[in-house]
């Protein structure tokens, strides 16, 4: 799971998607029937870029994946 950094994440990540076919994969909720998901487009992995450019953090006790751990480092 992944939390934004603010205005300057917002404008990436509608930079990164506005107008593209997505491909969205619910693996889970999260409180207040939230849904979890990892989200693609081209194969780009759209969380991964976010993390590489430190504009989101990867919470661990969410989400233990070890590609996501090591990026966000």
């Amino acid at each position: 799971m992944l939390r934004l950094f603010g205005k300057e994440a917002k404008q990436e990540l509608v930079k990164l998607v506005h107008g593209k076919c997505l491909k969205v994969l619910v693996y889970g909720e999260y409180q207040y029937s939230c849904c979890v998901a990892d989200v693609y487009y081209n194969g780009i992995f759209v969380q991964e870029v976010l993390l590489k450019n430190e504009l989101a953090w990867h919470y661990v006790a969410y989400d233990q994946r070890v590609e996501l751990a090591t990026v966000s480092k």
